[in-house]
């Protein structure tokens, strides 16, 4: 008999950022995004900067992650991740202010800063921002 819901939990190294029983989730997949629903066939995946979908009674909750790893079962699913973050949580105007240093520092050069880093930080703020315009 499949579950009718699956318990869902974000977890980062600083602390349980959600906990429920949801209908289903979508998840930033490294290879593009998954969605899981009850009764998923078990797997291990890692994650990519993206968002994630929450879906309870029909009703979507959107939340912004760094990457991490997913651990799939039939009756749960488990994210550890760098940093994660309810898009009602993202501080809207300190992501635009990431955004355009990230761009300053690719428009300077490698002379100047770590363009890898400079690259990582600019997705990472459009993520946020692009999450916290679901709201």
């Amino acid at each position: 008999m499949l579950p009718e819901k699956i318990k869902f939990e974000i977890i980062t190294p600083h602390q349980k950022v959600y906990s429920n029983n949801v209908d289903g989730v979508v998840l930033p997949g490294h290879d593009g995004y998954f969605g899981v629903l009850p009764g998923h066939t078990p797997f291990l995946a890692t994650l990519k900067v993206g968002e994630i979908k929450v879906e309870i009674d029909k009703k979507e909750t959107f939340l912004a992650t760094s990457g991490g790893v997913v651990e799939v079962f039939p009756d749960s699913v488990s994210v550890l991740a760098e940093t994660a973050e309810p898009a009602t949580a993202i501080d809207l105007k300190r992501a635009q202010a990431a955004r355009d240093r990230a761009l300053n520092r690719l428009k300077e050069g490698r002379k100047s800063w770590d363009m890898e880093r400079a690259q990582v930080a600019l997705t990472r703020a459009l993520n946020r921002i692009g999450v916290a315009s679901k709201l």
